[in-house]
């Protein structure tokens, strides 16, 4: 069955701005943020809460995860976007008020953009409601957003229909880990949250779909770790196709032997015999893929593509 589509965004829709995970340290990186997004045509709105900061956190637990619901509640509140993921994501599903969710499903979906720590609402909006949400640019990102950042978010979130996800225009290769083709329902996010969702209720699904990971400032010997618990848990078996996206800042950093990133994806992922490429700009990289979770897709190793069939918004 087809999850709920949101609404395309148009000119003059008003976004609200939510901060589910860490607090901002630059806040000249939130005033270019909004910035770009008016001049991309649309209203901002920040949540009471996002300017809040706890330790690490944007507030309080129970401040942002009730920012977030009201700013998917509001029926003048036209998409929300996070503004910078970091840490805190877990706690804030953990302190949703579950009536006022699940209430959400009376309701008509939303945009939602996000990535990274953000990972974890995607998928509570999936389990629960069965929304289509966008792994992609949060506001810091749009601070100084590429072009193709830029072009990725109106295809995905304005424009809609099916397009492809384009290489990096800095760094083109993209490689075949696994050759074949595969067509399932996108899933996925950062690898290190994915992880964290194993064994609660918002696992997600892997089953016969086409599953992306990226990942920051992780080293090999961690990401091993990440999938190793993905593989024994079982999930990764069970996909139809993997893109592996950037992984930024996530070289060796200590003395020493170990293993290269590329040939950690080699050892545990090639064993899988499911199509597989690797580097296509999905996360922490400075060009932003923005993919429709939630939608079908058709994975291509041999042509080194990954295509998106069918519009993330509705028209």
């Amino acid at each position: 069955m087809s999850r709920l589509r949101p609404p395309a965004l148009r000119a003059g829709a008003r976004l609200g701005v939510v901060a589910p995970s860490g607090s901002t340290i630059q806040p000249s990186q939130t005033a270019r943020g909004l910035a770009t997004l008016r001049r991309l045509g649309f209203e901002v709105e920040l949540a009471p809460h996002v300017s809040d900061v706890y330790g690490h956190l944007a507030g309080q637990d129970l401040a942002r995860a009730s920012d977030l619901l009201t700013m998917l509640e509001r029926p003048d509140i036209d998409g929300v976007i996070c503004l910078k993921g970091g840490a805190g994501a877990q706690r804030t599903v953990l302190a949703l008020d579950q009536e006022r969710l699940l209430a959400l499903r009376q309701r008509a979906p939303k945009v939602f953009l996000g990535y990274s720590d953000i990972t974890v609402i995607h998928s509570v909006l999936a389990r629960s409601l069965d929304w289509v949400t966008f792994y992609g640019p949060m506001v810091i990102s749009m601070a100084r957003p590429s072009e193709y950042t830029l072009a990725a978010f109106r295809r995905a979130v304005v424009e809609g229909g099916p397009f492809q996800v384009l290489p990096d225009p800095d760094d083109p290769l993209v490689q075949t880990l696994v050759p074949g083709r595969a067509e399932g329902e996108l899933v996925g996010g950062c690898l290190t949250l994915l992880c964290a969702l194993v064994g609660s209720p918002w696992q997600p699904d892997f089953r016969g779909r086409i599953v992306c990971f990226e990942d920051v400032d992780e080293e090999p010997y961690a990401i091993e770790r990440y999938l190793s618990q993905l593989l024994a848990a079982g999930m990764l078996q069970q996909c139809a196709g993997i893109v592996v996206g950037e992984h930024t800042d996530c070289d060796p950093k200590k003395p020493g032997p170990t293993l290269g990133l590329e040939q950690v994806f080699r050892d545990l992922l090639v064993p899988l015999g499911v199509p597989t490429i690797y580097h296509l700009p999905i996360g922490h990289g400075r060009h932003l893929a923005t993919l429709p979770l939630g939608v079908r897709a058709r994975l291509d190793a041999d042509e080194l593509s990954l295509s998106v069939l069918e519009s993330g918004v509705a028209s």
